[in-house]
């Protein structure tokens, strides 16, 4: 990772380190345990800016996509910028790459905050994200109030991106049908032989990866480590790129894709009122044993 990263903020606790980069989205861009590399990193600066959702954990805001970036709710039609273009979407949202600003800074804990006042997503909210290293992993909280004086659609994920791990195991539920912008048609379908793989544990092994599922529980094994993630997350996106990239992104969501134009999918916050999403990487094993078998490195 260059050095030339300003606002970098470095945390430890017994064998877990990570570095956070608040000014970029309150990104966990490292995270380590025993040195050995849990997350992908990006190598500067430039990539992480040129694709942010890609490297560390970004928060999404809304996750994923929002067809047409409109959606009608609470009486009017709101428009999110298309900066999908060719999909005609709005994807991932903008807070993955907005300034936080430090609230509060020990060694092994930051707590950083995001004021919206509508020029992130036209809802106005506060954002506190609060990032905590123990001796057993890292714990990542995200606490969301409705600041405005009208209703807000709760709609957030994590973009976690996961070093490929030698072993992967997700608890999807069934699959979203999707068309060729990438948006789920409404059809929920049982997971093919391939995705009972996922779900029970199989070898990513450069192999592509992508679908939308929901959640049959909420507890991830990645390799040598355990993503546990609390509700109101109900969904799990995975992807991997071309699968030659070194990476599996295990995303947990609230409400599916597209959700904005599925009433009923997500909660609402009313004014005033606030949701906390947690999350946790830790050791399968305590204390965290030395692994043999290497992360495919990137």
């Amino acid at each position: 990772m260059s050095a030339s990263l300003d606002n970098l903020v470095y945390l430890s606790s017994g064998d877990w380190e990570a570095y956070v980069l608040p000014a970029f989205g309150a990104n966990v861009i490292r995270l380590a345990c025993q040195g050995r590399e849990i997350l992908r990193t990006p190598p500067d600066l430039a990539a992480l800016a040129a694709t942010p959702v890609v490297y560390g954990l970004p928060i999404l805001l809304p996750p994923n996509r929002t067809a047409d970036g409109r959606f009608a709710f609470d009486g009017r039609t709101w428009q999110l910028p298309l900066n999908e273009p060719a999909r005609s979407n709005h994807l991932h949202g903008l807070v993955c790459s907005a300034a936080f600003t430090v609230t509060q800074r020990r060694p092994d804990q930051l707590v950083c905050e995001l004021e919206n006042g509508g020029s992130l997503f036209p809802f106005p909210f506060r954002l506190t994200c609060r990032i905590r290293l123990t001796p057993n992993g890292l714990e990542h909280e995200l606490t969301v109030v409705n600041t405005g004086s009208g209703p807000m659609p709760l709609v957030v994920g994590c973009h976690t991106n996961f070093r490929e791990p030698p072993k992967l195991a997700v608890p999807i539920g069934l699959r979203w049908e999707t068309d060729a912008r990438y948006l789920p048609t409404g059809r929920l379908l049982d997971l093919d032989s391939r995705e009972q793989a996922y779900r029970d544990g199989f070898t990513p092994d450069g192999e592509r990866i992508s679908g939308f599922f929901t959640a049959a529980s909420l507890s991830a094994e990645i390799g040598s480590f355990v993503y546990r993630v609390s509700p109101p997350f109900d969904q799990w996106i995975l992807y991997n790129g071309d699968g030659q990239q070194g990476f599996v992104s295990i995303e947990p969501q609230v409400g599916p894709v597209n959700s904005l134009n599925r009433p009923g999918s997500y909660p609402i916050l009313e004014p005033g009122g606030q949701a906390t999403l947690s999350s946790q990487i830790q050791c399968r094993q305590k204390p965290c044993p030395n692994m043999e078998e290497p992360y495919v490195s990137t």
